[in-house]
């Protein structure tokens, strides 16, 4: 089974019973969405943004999480006090494995505006999770698919914004060519952009389905006797240490 927490924004938690994986430990209005004591074993942080590094590292220096990320991520994380023994950059399509957790990441990018008013690339990590039998392609803060506009998945994990990544109609087009079991909007801003992703699935997915996550629900995915996907979603918590 695989356990899939929704913390806000970007920020979620992938467990199985071998492992766990915490990707982007965001700040949301300068607040972190992730407490500091968090217990797990792995960060993977998709880009150097201070905003998407967020709490990355009083969490890590406190569970003694290893933190994943391109070259530059990386080095902002320990400039800002990130341990360097348990610092581990990724290379492009080049898998990272444990035991229990496949995590391959793509090179995508998204958009931001900078104090000159002037637009900016960001280089950000786009990853291909395969945890507890299910294949999850995680597109954090993207403009572009990438490598994922052809990649079969059961989860699809992706923003529906409109500063600098997905617009919704992107969104869901990428659901309707890639027909994952289960599509999952991130990075909202509003309640409207929620219920377009929702009502265009419902009616062009083809076999996908929607759903809506809001912290800190949980979704539960299995397969059962071998070949049935279930899912289920409910309410849940964050345990502390």
């Amino acid at each position: 089974m695989l356990k899939i927490k929704f913390l806000g924004h970007s920020a979620f938690i992938f467990e199985t019973e071998k492992t766990s994986l915490l990707v982007n430990p965001v700040l949301v209005n300068e607040e972190p969405v992730v407490p500091d004591d968090l217990d797990v074993r792995l960060i993977a942080i998709t880009n150097h943004l201070d905003e998407t590094i967020g709490n990355a590292v009083e969490i890590s220096n406190t569970a003694k999480s290893w933190i994943l990320g391109n070259e530059q991520t990386i080095a902002r994380v320990k400039a800002k006090g990130g341990k360097p023994w348990l610092l581990h950059p990724l290379k492009y399509e080049v898998p990272y494995e444990i035991p229990g957790l496949k995590l391959t990441p793509f090179q995508l990018h998204r958009t931001i505006t900078n104090e000159e008013g002037e637009t900016e690339r960001v280089d950000n990590l786009g990853l291909y999770i395969e945890m507890g039998q299910m294949r999850v392609s995680y597109l954090g803060d993207t403009i572009v698919r990438g490598g994922f506009g052809s990649m079969e998945a059961d989860v699809l994990i992706t923003p529906v914004g409109n500063q600098g990544v997905f617009p919704v109609k992107d969104a869901v087009s990428l659901c309707i060519d890639l027909q994952p079991r289960i599509g999952i909007p991130m990075g909202w801003s509003s309640k409207e952009q929620l219920s377009k992703f929702d009502k265009y699935i419902d009616q062009f997915g083809q076999g996908t389905v929607s759903v809506i996550m809001v912290p800190p629900q949980e979704l539960d995915l299995q397969w059962a006797a071998g070949n049935e996907f279930r899912y289920e979603i409910r309410d849940t918590f964050i345990q502390y240490r």
